[in-house]
């Protein structure tokens, strides 16, 4: 038996090779922890600043374009650069913990370390300048859709989907009345019905509850309709409050002056100004701090809770997290009118956003991630062939009810917003 052994020069090049590609990878990743170094540095002293020497815990979040090796070498550099500034990595129970965010906005970008000891929230902001990328990885990568749930030819305030216990109920308010919607299926009626957005029913009209007059509302006025906790559901116009139970073959609505604080998100409320369009700034429960007029809240969810987020009337908009507020930036073409949802996309949750300015004929409609106290654009604006007269949040939490009316005189038409992964 003959043996066959790979020839001396085959071998030695082949180790050549070998070394030669090791070298080079070596190289590229030095070069590239070179390009990080001098952010990563100033980013370090800005966290040392605030922490001070001692124990921290750490966590780093991406929210950019960054590759994830590249991201490992960042997180790599900063702990280095802290540990020379004697701030230290611990664990969960360090007393102070450190959020570091990698974000980026059209400007390129932006990384935001949030420093929190106890109800002490501090937060340092550093503009970095990123590599060009292609177009593809800079592109939004959520596509917000929409489905017209009805349209009618009032005015209209809100529009929930409201579960009964023999039907799926929806509940339009008007300024004047609520009407109240079943799924029958396919069978034709007078008036105007379109896909449901959930199973493809068809809404009939099967009750029309005129709201008592006697009440001044103001020149916009707005309402909102909530599921009940121990009733059917809840619907509030600017100083009165609607509530229905379920009587049997018709719900029974009863509607009485109110000055109660209506549902901003799950957990919070808030005063509504009845002669004017928006909240006064009061919350139930509060957060000890001074809240200036606000249009709308959302709840943004955190690693360590959940954030309260507020779209101010002065045009600005303001992150409560912690019993600490934030000026939040990027929302200068904000509207005023906004709502979060939850989605598979992206972070897992989206701020839907109204354009601002006057949109006589057109409007449109963006989502948002929050990074730190930085708005994020995530999608290309969804345009609107009319005015956003309202945004809420659905009782799912997994689209925006959006309300819009059509140019021309043509209506008012109720939209499902969702966000699609592209």
């Amino acid at each position: 038996m003959s043996v066959r052994y790979n020839p001396p020069q085959s071998m030695i090049l082949k180790t050549r090779l070998l070394l030669l590609v090791a070298l080079l990878a070596l190289s590229l990743s030095q070069a590239q922890a070179t390009n990080w170094k001098q952010p990563v540095g100033l980013l370090a002293r800005k966290i040392a600043a605030l922490t001070g020497p001692g124990e921290v815990q750490i966590m780093l979040h991406n929210r950019s374009s960054l590759e994830p090796d590249e991201v490992s070498q960042i997180g790599a550099l900063l702990k280095l650069d802290l540990r020379a500034a004697d701030v230290s990595q611990g664990g969960a129970n360090s007393a102070t913990q450190v959020t570091v965010t990698l974000s980026e906005n059209v400007q390129g970008g932006l990384w935001v370390a949030q420093v929190q000891e106890g109800t002490d929230v501090q937060v340092a902001m550093l503009p970095v300048e990123l590599a060009t990328r292609t177009a593809d990885a800079v592109a939004p990568t959520i596509r917000l859709k929409h489905t017209v749930v009805i349209q009618e030819p009032d005015p209209v305030l809100d529009a929930q989907l409201i579960a009964d216990e023999s039907a799926k109920l929806l509940v339009v308010l008007e300024e004047n009345r609520i009407l109240v919607y079943q799924q029958r299926g396919v069978m034709q009626s007078s008036i105007q019905v379109t896909d449901s957005v959930t199973d493809g029913a068809r809404w009939i009209l099967s009750q029309s509850f005129l709201i008592p007059d006697g009440h001044v509302f103001p020149r916009d006025v707005r309402g909102r309709v909530v599921a009940g906790q121990e009733h059917l559901f809840d619907a509030y116009l600017p100083g009165v409050r609607c509530v229905a139970a379920n009587g049997g073959h018709l719900i029974q609505i009863s509607c009485a002056d109110s000055d109660d604080p209506w549902p901003v998100t799950a957990t919070q409320q808030a005063f509504y100004d009845s002669s004017r369009d928006y909240f006064m700034g009061v919350l139930v429960p509060g957060f000890h701090l001074q809240i200036a007029p606000f249009y709308e809240a959302a709840t943004i969810p955190r690693a360590g809770g959940a954030a309260t987020l507020l779209d101010n009337v002065g045009g600005t908009a303001t992150l409560i997290e912690n019993s600490v507020d934030g000026t939040v930036s990027g929302t200068g073409d904000w509207g005023s009118d906004l709502t979060a949802i939850r989605s598979a996309c992206g972070t897992g949750t989206q701020v839907v956003v109204s354009g601002s300015g006057a949109a006589a004929t057109s409007d449109s409609l963006r989502a948002y991630e929050i990074a730190g106290l930085e708005a994020i654009p995530v999608s290309a604006p969804l345009q609107v062939s009319g005015t956003v007269m309202a945004i809420w949040p659905s009782r799912s939490d997994g689209d925006a009810v959006v309300v819009v009316r059509m140019p021309g005189g043509g209506g008012y038409e109720v939209w499902s917003v969702v966000a699609s992964c592209d």
